[in-house]
């Protein structure tokens, strides 16, 4: 669902084509959310198809067309209801839920919270569970390494999280 939220993202910033769509989500975001071919150009045809956006075709002397893809009102609503549906499933998706961090600025700071509570919920929940685990049981070094990383890495994240929501709420009482 990410790279849907990514591919609208971009149009929201104006009208581009294909090409450009993919290389600006890889230049923001990196490798790590690579949109390949297989996945924005039947997205685009699905978004055009359902009225999220429209396609233009511009001519270019002595090269094939481009189409120009643009974002209706309708994208718009679309782009907002995918970043809204945040269930659990999703929330504990670490790619799901820094897309929708990296789109904070097209969002109220209500839908931030939200967003934010939810993954922080998450990783409560992954630290409770990391404490169980007793890793002196482990007889595999690299599990226990595993382990280890993981659970600091949930804890940085934690406060990385907790910190937003901080700034997130400090903003938005501004903002009364």
């Amino acid at each position: 669902m990410y790279a849907d939220i990514l591919i609208l993202g971009q149009l929201l910033k104006g009208p581009k084509h294909g090409y450009e769509i993919k290389k600006n989500i890889q230049e923001a975001l990196g490798e790590s959310f690579e949109i390949n071919n297989n996945l924005l150009y039947p997205a685009l045809r699905r978004f055009q198809e359902m009225g999220a956006m429209t396609k233009e075709v511009e001519k270019v002397d002595g090269k094939p067309d481009r189409h120009v893809y643009l974002l209706t009102d309708t994208g718009e609503e679309v782009f907002i209801e995918l970043i809204r549906d945040f269930p659990r499933k999703a929330a504990a998706n670490p790619m799901e839920f820094l897309v929708r961090v990296a789109l904070f600025d097209r969002l109220e700071p209500e839908l931030q919270l939200d967003i934010l509570q939810k993954r922080l919920s998450v990783l409560e929940e992954e630290l409770k569970h990391s404490r169980q685990y007793d890793l002196g049981q482990s007889r595999n070094r690299f599990i226990t390494e595993v382990i280890r990383f993981k659970k600091t890495q949930t804890e940085h994240e934690w406060a990385w999280v907790k910190q937003l929501i901080d700034e997130v709420q400090g903003t938005a009482s501004g903002m009364e």
